[in-house]
C-alpha cells in the first residue's frame, strides 16, 4: 500500500525545517515508486503464471525444484524447444525456471528416478535415430546428462515405471508398432542394467497408462481396445507379467484423462474392489456388461528375448 505525505512543506518555516520536510517527502515518494513497481511486477508474473502460451505444451510432472513431495511442470515450447520448469505448492505456481533448448527431433519421452539419485529426470528420444537421452535435474537445473543408446523408431515409448522390483528404479517400456511386442529396459545410474520381452498384444489394444492397479507401489500396465473401449490390467513384477484382469468397457466418446499416482488404499487389488471398479466403469454406459463379459485378447506366451537396443553411440 503507497504511504500518503503528512505534511505541507510550503507551511513550514523557511530554513532547515522546511528543508528536510522536502527530504522527507522525497523518500516517500521514491517508496511510493517503488511499492507500485514491484506491484506491477507481481502483477505481470501472475498473469505469466496463470496464462501460458499454446505453443507451450505441458510435457510432465516431477519434482524438479527438489522441494520434499513437491510436484512441479514442465513445458516445452513447439517452436524452439526451449523447456521451462514451474514449480507448484499448496495449488499454486511458486516460481519458475527456463533450463535450456533442445533440438525439435528430440522428443519427450517421460520422466523419472533414472539416475537413481531420487531426482526426477527427463528422458528425451530422437524421432530420426531412436536415440534415448536422459537429463538429470535438480534444483530447477540440469546437473548431468547421459545417452544411454538407439532403439529402431519401429519401437515406440509407452510408459516409465519400477517394472523390475528394484527399489527407487525407473525403468522403460516399448512397444513394436508392427507386432506389438512389449519390452521393458531397466535403467538405473543412467544406463542399462537389464532388459526383458514380456510378450505380445494385438494392436487393437491401446497402450493406456502405466498404474498402481494392483495395490500401491506396483507399476502395472492398462490397455484400451480401440474398438470396444474395454480396459484390461496387467500387473508386471520383476519384469514378468503375473496377471491380468477386465476392467470393463467404456464409450470412445470418454477418453482416458490420467491416473493417480498410487491408489486411495492398499486393497485395490482385492477382488471386491476390481468388482466395484468394473460395474462403475460399466454403469458410463460404454458397453453391453461389465469386464467378465469381454472378449480380451491377452498377451502371448512368447518368451523371444529380442536385441533392441544396440552398442551406445550419441548421434
Amino acid at each position: 500500500m503507497a504511504l500518503q505525505p503528512q505534511a505541507n512543506c510550503e507551511a513550514s518555516p523557511a530554513g532547515p525545517v522546511r528543508t528536510k520536510c522536502y527530504i522527507g517527502l522525497s523518500r516517500i515518494n521514491r517508496q511510493n515508486s517503488e511499492i507500485s513497481a514491484g506491484v506491477a511486477q507481481q502483477q505481470a508474473e501472475t498473469a505469466i503464471y496463470r496464462a501460458v502460451g499454446m505453443n507451450w505444451q505441458v510435457m510432465g510432472f516431477g519434482d524438479f525444484s527438489s522441494m520434499a513431495g513437491e510436484t512441479d511442470m514442465i513445458l516445452r515450447n513447439t517452436s524452439t524447444g526451449g523447456v521451462e520448469v514451474y514449480d507448484i505448492s499448496n495449488n499454486q505456481i511458486t516460481g519458475a525456471a527456463f533450463m535450456g533448448a533442445v533440438g525439435l527431433n528430440w522428443q519427450f519421452s517421460g520422466v523419472g528416478n533414472f539416475s537413481g539419485s531420487g531426482e526426477s529426470d527427463m528422458m528425451l528420444r530422437n524421432s530420426n535415430t531412436g536415440g534415448l537421452e536422459v537429463y538429470d535435474i535438480a534444483n530447477n537445473q540440469l546437473t548431468g546428462a547421459a545417452f544411454i543408446g538407439n532403439v529402431g523408431v519401429n519401437w515406440q515409448f509407452s510408459g516409465v515405471g519400477n517394472f523390475s522390483g528394484v527399489p527407487g528404479e525407473t525403468d522403460l517400456l516399448l512397444r513394436n508398432v508392427n507386432t506389438g511386442g512389449l519390452e521393458l529396459y531397466d535403467i538405473n545410474n543412467n544406463q542399462l542394467t537389464g532388459a526383458a520381452f514380456i510378450g505380445t498384444v494385438g494392436l487393437d489394444w491401446q497402450f493406456a497408462g502405466i498404474a498402481p492397479a494392483n495395490g500401491a507401489g506396483t507399476s502395472d500396465l492398462v490397455l484400451r481396445n480401440a474398438n470396444s473401449g474395454a480396459f484390461e490390467v496387467y500387473d508386471i513384477a520383476n519384469n514378468q507379467l503375473t496377471g491380468a484382469a477386465p476392467l470393463g468397457s467404456v464409450g470412445l466418446d470418454w477418453q482416458l484423462g490420467g491416473f493417480a499416482a498410487d491408489p486411495p488404499t492398499g486393497s485395490m487389488g482385492s477382488l471386491g474392489s476390481t468388482s466395484q471398479l468394473v460395474q462403475a466403469m460399466a454403469g458410463f454406459g460404454g458397453g453391453s456388461g461389465g469386464g467378465e463379459s469381454l472378449n480380451t485378447a491377452p498377451l502371448s506366451a512368447e518368451t523371444s528375448q529380442q536385441p533392441l537396443l544396440t552398442t551406445p553411440q550419441h548421434v
